[in-house]
């Protein structure tokens, strides 16, 4: 094959090489923010940690990166629950109750003290627990250099190098 033959496939094959690069830092990066993620969070039975998950979507240049935890409440621990907000649901809370069973002074049930949480939540709020914005922050020199080296690995495939 001419040099110009092998340089013309490189330019062809180069949308796909593009594609997959940005996909593979976009993959890395997730996964960063993911582990760190994961470590961050508030830890009761781990659940929260346990949902915390990453996909991509799109394609090509059009890749958009997502990590968040499908636990509805995660987004109450990253960003709290102002003062005021609507009671959760009392159901919501018994697990919690029995978790961490605080003798009453008259020994109301379970769902007593679940209603009485409630209440409170809603009159004092819940204050911020975050935890995938500071895993983000950790690792956004890493994610920014895994994008750096994206064009570098196009620039080599270019030139009819691996790297």
């Amino acid at each position: 094959m001419t040099s110009f033959e092998d340089m013309d496939r490189r330019l062809t094959e180069m949308p796909a090489v593009l594609a997959r690069e940005l996909h593979a830092a976009m993959q890395t990066s997730l996964l960063l923010i993911e582990a760190d993620a994961r470590q961050n969070a508030a830890n009761d039975t781990g659940r929260l940690a346990g949902s915390i998950t990453s996909q991509i979507t799109g394609e090509g240049l059009n890749l958009i990166g997502q990590v968040g935890p499908s636990v509805r409440y995660g987004e109450n621990v990253e960003y709290g629950r102002r003062v005021g907000a609507k009671a959760p649901p009392v159901d919501a809370l018994m697990g919690w109750i029995r978790r961490h069973p605080r003798p009453g002074p008259h020994n109301r049930s379970q769902r007593s003290q679940a209603f009485a949480l409630a209440r409170s939540i809603s009159r004092r709020g819940i204050r911020a627990r975050p935890f995938l914005a500071p895993a983000y922050h950790k690792n956004r020199a890493a994610i920014i250099a895994a994008f750096e080296r994206v064009g570098a690995r196009v620039v080599a495939h270019l030139r009819g190098r691996a790297l």
